[in-house]
């Protein structure tokens, strides 16, 4: 694939001394535009959409956000930077016909038979207002895990997402995932446009402040566990400011952090193992899922002159980090056309996750090295491939 594309940009392939992959800088523009096009995936971003007065909303599923965006319309944000972060919350409707892992895009109209759309929404006037919104949630009955805890969870989406689309994919997993506990999407100021991917990456430095402070203020709230899960670009967001929490807290993170999962880094593996370096101990559950078969951190791999991404890495070798699990979904088909968001939009990974989440049997991705049949106590195996690969890491990490 990434010959055919550079072929095609008619951009030729050097290979330097130590193996990796140089290009003319005079295709830089093109390439990167090629990688936009891909990361793109499946995507329809529209703005935020309200179902009309006259509509009666279907499934909702109610969705937290902090964002750095700056606000430019009803209850909507655009790409553009903002120095303070914004509250708010969502009550998305779910469409009856909706299918596991897919988002049905609305158009100008929507119709919440057929359509993910907002139903309404609320903005908070302070961090305050906004934790005790949240608190409110976390109290609330019927939302506490198996283990009796109050659990909240951070979303982090990666390049190329507007509001719309950030909003309605935490939606579509809250929904999908029956998360009973308080989801909150912490939307950064990404362009929403293929071209403008050395916009996303700047926007995701200056964004490391405001996403240590949400995860100050979740560790504030009343939940007795922080679930913290990033995609894409947005894992390195995610890690940034980790490292950036346990530095200023001699190499501790907030103690309720019990669970990070990385989907489809795209980090560089040595950039990935110097931010490990800076945190003294990892939380009980580091999970990362990767694919062989993901074609935006292919490309993005060519670009960075790399062998690959930390998303699209099994060697767990490289990892100079013990005790974090490595689960490859490659064998599963996932739910967009690139491989790039398979553990949210697989459904038969979606099934599966699920599966051992509400049935207590999360322990069961902990063996190292095995290869794991599903049980049908679990799950349907009619729905899924024939085994799930997780390895753990136990290199020990070298302080020196």
């Amino acid at each position: 694939m990434i010959n055919q594309l550079a072929a095609l940009l008619e951009a030729p392939l050097h290979t330097q001394s130590n193996g990796k992959i140089d290009t003319p800088r005079r295709f830089g523009l093109g390439l990167l535009l090629a990688m936009g096009l891909l990361l793109t995936g499946c995507s329809a971003p529209t703005g935020v959409k309200f179902i009309s007065a006259s509509s009666k909303p279907a499934d909702l599923t109610q969705v937290m956000v902090a964002t750095s965006r700056l606000p430019s319309d009803k209850s909507d944000f655009n790409g553009r930077r903002n120095r303070v972060i914004s509250y708010a919350s969502y009550a998305v409707s779910v469409p009856p016909i909706h299918k596991v892992g897919q988002i049905e895009w609305p158009q100008r109209d929507p119709d919440p038979k057929r359509h993910f759309a907002v139903a309404a929404s609320q903005l908070y006037q302070s961090e305050e207002a906004f934790r005790q919104a949240l608190n409110a949630r976390l109290n609330a009955p019927g939302v506490r895990g198996l283990d009796g805890k109050r659990e909240a969870m951070l979303f982090v989406h990666g390049y190329n997402t507007d509001f719309s689309e950030a909003l309605y994919r935490a939606a579509q997993m809250k929904h999908d995932f029956e998360l009973p506990f308080p989801l909150t999407l912490y939307s950064w100021p990404s362009a929403g446009k293929p071209e403008l991917y050395m916009y996303d990456r700047d926007s995701v430095k200056a964004s490391r402040d405001h996403l240590a402070d949400l995860i100050g203020l979740l560790n504030r709230s009343d939940s007795d566990q922080l679930t913290l899960v990033a995609h894409s670009l947005g894992t390195e967001l995610l890690m940034e400011s980790l490292r950036q929490l346990a530095l200023s807290n001699h190499g501790h993170l907030p103690k309720k952090i019990g669970a990070v999962i990385l989907i489809s880094p795209d980090l560089d593996m040595d950039v990935f193992n110097s931010q490990l370096a800076a945190i003294k101990t990892l939380p009980p559950e580091f999970v990362i899922f990767v694919s062989q078969k993901d074609d935006a951190l292919a490309l993005s791999s060519f670009l960075t002159g790399d062998h690959g991404r930390l998303g699209n890495t099994i060697d767990v070798s490289k990892i100079k980090r013990g005790g974090i699990q490595v689960i490859d979904v490659t064998d599963f088909e996932g739910g967009d056309e690139f491989n790039h968001m398979t553990a949210v939009t697989s459904p038969s990974l979606v099934t599966l996750i699920k599966g051992l989440t509400k049935s207590g049997q999360r322990g069961m991705l902990t063996n190292q090295g095995e290869q794991r049949s599903v049980s049908q106590k679990v799950v349907s195996t009619a729905t899924l491939p024939i085994s799930l690969v997780v390895r753990t890491t136990s290199a020990i990490f070298d302080r020196d």
